[in-house]
């Protein structure tokens, strides 16, 4: 997945959302990426906002650890918090246990604060607040919160970043109380012991072979659809005036925004479904209809497929043209070198060799720029997969 030439397809995507995993290790989102997945659990009004401001490139809040990191903290603190309420654990262990469910607690209320009032990302002036009212650019407070509640739930791989990468010396302790406690037990029978409680991202090393692994499909393809958009917005050949009509025409942004709310609210009717099978089972008439329910949202699930594989088409084709960005350089500099052997030349009186040279540069300039005509052109129908023709309107009912 994370290889530029890799193509990719829908049936690719189905298998790794169905496996709830994506080969190789890709990179972390960014906090941007994050922050525009978050805002899908946003009402519309307020994640419009979220999008107008990072089109306008204005200051949007980040934690100093990052948002994929502020994930793997909430997900190990509701694991010990399950743990120490449902396993009965040596005396000794749980004050270990709960210091490092305080230190995580702490960490969140930190990131917390630079979501929600951190200084210099919105106003506080009176004058500043009613500016960016106007110009509808302004998150309120409670969309704050409700952003951050959303941050919570970014779509991060497990992986082996937990107590022993974070720099904690909670793991060992914790083994190292346990191997007492035990006797003299194999260690890695009391490592194993010491995942369960610290957590999924306190595996050991080398249990990722077989690829990144996430919650649910759903979250895979969110993963996914954030991939693609930060290997396009970061590509110096998007934000190259070849692509210029292309980034007028299609705001990144507002898509992965828009992408995100409606694998949210799937997944929030996903359950709702599943919690009505569970509570209606005895009567088959109702069965029936839900089932129907559920076959009618199938459509929805493949144009969602759809267009994170456009986004993947665009990421494709961006990076092929930063390739031929590049040899055009080469061309360019090669015909300054060419210019001053033909300054050199022309004074012996051999300039046969120098245009011979300078054609040849120009025939594959042209090559170039036809490459990058034909490029736009792919561009063309990669982007206009990103807005079907008729969206669909899913419910905002999924709360982080």
């Amino acid at each position: 997945m994370s290889a530029p030439d890799r193509s990719v397809t829908a049936a690719d995507l189905r298998q790794w959302t169905n496996e709830a995993r994506v080969p190789g290790q890709p990179s972390e989102l960014s906090d941007l990426a994050c922050l525009l997945i978050a805002s899908g659990y946003l009402t519309p009004t307020a994640r419009g906002t979220v999008v107008r401001r990072a089109s306008a490139d204005l200051p949007l809040p980040s934690p100093s650890n990052g948002y994929s990191e502020l994930r793997r903290v909430q997900r190990s603190i509701l694991h010990a918090e399950k743990y120490l309420d449902t396993t009965v654990l040596p005396s000794l262990v749980v004050p270990i246990v709960r210091s490092r469910l305080a230190v995580l607690n702490r960490r969140r209320e930190d990131a917390r604060r630079a979501v929600v009032t951190a200084k210099g990302v919105m106003p506080s002036g009176t004058r500043a607040v009613r500016r960016e009212r106007r110009e509808n650019v302004y998150l309120e407070i409670a969309e704050r919160e409700q952003l951050f509640s959303g941050l919570l739930c970014a779509p991060v791989p497990y992986r082996p970043t937990g107590a022993r990468r974070a720099g904690s010396d909670a793991f060992d302790k914790f083994v190292g109380v346990v191997g007492q406690v035990g006797g003299r037990g194999p260690r890695r029978q009391v490592e194993e012991m010491a995942a369960q409680v610290f957590g999924p991202d306190a595996v050991a090393p080398g249990t990722t072979s077989r690829g990144a692994s996430f919650a649910d499909g759903y979250e895979t393809l969110l993963f996914i659809a954030g991939h693609y958009y930060d290997r396009i917005r970061t590509n110096p050949a998007w934000m190259s005036d070849h692509f210029e009509m292309q980034r007028v025409q299609v705001n990144l942004h507002a898509e992965l925004a828009e992408i995100a709310s409606d694998v949210i609210a799937l997944r929030a009717l996903r359950v709702d479904l599943d919690q009505a099978k569970n509570n209606g089972g005895f009567d088959a008439g109702f069965i029936a209809h839900i089932q129907a329910r559920e076959s009618a949202l199938r459509p929805v699930w493949s144009e969602l497929i759809d267009r994170v594989l456009a986004f993947s088409e665009i990421a494709a084709t961006v990076e092929s043209a930063a390739t031929e960005l590049r040899l055009l350089d080469e061309f360019d500099r090669a015909s300054t070198i060419d210019e001053r052997i033909d300054h050199l030349l022309a004074r012996s009186g051999d300039r046969e060799l120098g245009a011979d040279n300078t054609r040849r540069l120009s025939q594959q300039v042209r090559s170039g720029e036809e490459q990058l005509r034909i490029y736009r052109d792919v561009l063309q129908g990669s982007i206009a997969q990103l807005a079907p023709g008729v969206r669909r309107e899913l419910p905002q009912r999924y709360e982080p």
